[in-house]
């Protein structure tokens, strides 16, 4: 029974320092001269030509789960195997989430470009990805250059401009704080810090 107690109030202990970690502006976090989300929000704003976007993929995943309402992603434009070919990527993405196969689709983008080393270099290379997830090309090419599509892509490559977004994989959250990636490179459990300081900052 005492050991039960003694489990018990040590656990307690653990959950209340944890929750009382505190994370430092312009080392763990950034404020941005944006106006803040009406809603709670967290963007990772990524490429799929991005090595570390691809290493980042679980921690993306489990943020994702943690936060399933508020977490989102969004493509960036500017890394490129080719000029053009980082906002066709941008239009897949668009696409991609318009079909609902977000999550099919990058898995599959990801594979090819880093577990396989195949770069995906040209519209019909991007067509192949998304047949194999099981939309049909007449579907591809009806919706890859349709005007919702674009138009999403134009919104997401405007929002990198207004955040001033240099790097890849960054995080966003309520559109007013930048997660400062360096300040938790000595961290001993990164996916949960990250969950503590995005909690504390949608709170502000």
């Amino acid at each position: 029974m005492l050991v039960r107690i003694t489990t018990l109030v040590c656990a307690l202990f653990i959950a209340v320092t944890l929750q009382a970690k505190e994370f430092s502006e312009n080392e763990h976090y950034e404020v941005l001269d944006t106006s803040a989300s009406s809603e709670p929000e967290i963007i990772e704003y990524f490429s799929f030509y991005c090595m570390a976007c691809y290493r980042f993929e679980p921690i993306a995943k489990e943020l994702a789960a943690t936060f399933p309402e508020a977490f989102k992603k969004s493509h960036t434009s500017g890394l490129s195997p080719k000029p053009g070919m980082g906002s066709k990527m941008t239009q897949a993405y668009s696409l991609a989430l318009m079909l609902n196969k977000e999550q099919a689709i990058s898995e599959r983008i990801f594979e090819r470009q880093f577990g396989q080393r195949q770069s995906i270099d040209t519209q019909e290379k991007i067509k192949d990805i998304f047949v194999q997830a099981g939309v049909s090309e007449s579907e591809f090419n009806r919706g890859f250059n349709s005007f919702s599509v674009k138009a999403r892509a134009k919104q997401m490559e405007k929002d990198v401009r207004d955040k001033n977004i240099t790097g890849t994989p960054t995080l966003i959250v309520n559109g007013k704080y930048k997660i400062l990636m360096n300040g938790f490179r000595d961290s001993d459990d990164l996916i949960g810090d990250l969950k503590l300081v995005i909690e504390q900052l949608m709170d502000k």
